[in-house]
């Protein structure tokens, strides 16, 4: 009579295959990580927390920005201010320059001046509300902070972070 064996000849390593279902489950954490992330725009790619403001919008300066930007990207800040008719000085900080390169600024300032510790643009406020747009290219990693201003009055800070 011949006997026949009813189990597969498989070996089994059951360390190796726990260990592998960890690290499907980590695995799929960091992909729901990524994915939540996304969602809530930490990629910078719209979502609520991608967006950031200083000041209060009904306050002398009020700025939008996008909190989180890529390196080489372009990055849109728009400075909103209140000011009496004519001419208005802008001032931003000088070391937020050392990060970031202006590639246009709107509406075109008619003068600019760079000073110590700060860069002026004078722009022409027609109604006294003017917003300023700037657009910006980051070339450095790592968190930016700014601090923006009217010449003579209040300023704001602000900070962005800055990735590959």
């Amino acid at each position: 009579m011949i006997r026949r064996k009813r189990d597969l000849d498989i070996d089994e390593d059951i360390r190796f295959q726990e260990n592998e279902w960890f690290a499907q489950r980590i695995g799929i954490g960091l992909l729901f990580a990524f994915v939540l992330s996304a969602a809530l725009g930490l990629t910078g790619m719209g979502g609520p927390l991608s967006r950031g403001e200083a000041g209060r919008p009904d306050g002398p300066v009020f700025v939008e920005f996008d909190r989180f930007v890529r390196r080489g990207a372009p990055a849109t800040i728009r400075l909103h201010l209140r000011a009496t008719p004519g001419p208005v000085q802008v001032w931003i900080s000088a070391p937020y320059f050392q990060d970031v390169r202006v590639e246009s600024v709107a509406p075109p300032p008619q003068m600019a001046a760079v000073e110590q510790d700060r860069h002026i643009y004078t722009i022409q406020a027609g109604s006294g509300d003017v917003t300023m747009t700037l657009e910006v290219e980051h070339h450095s990693i790592g968190p930016i902070q700014a601090e923006v201003g009217v010449v003579g009055g209040p300023s704001v800070r602000f900070r962005q972070l800055a990735y590959f």
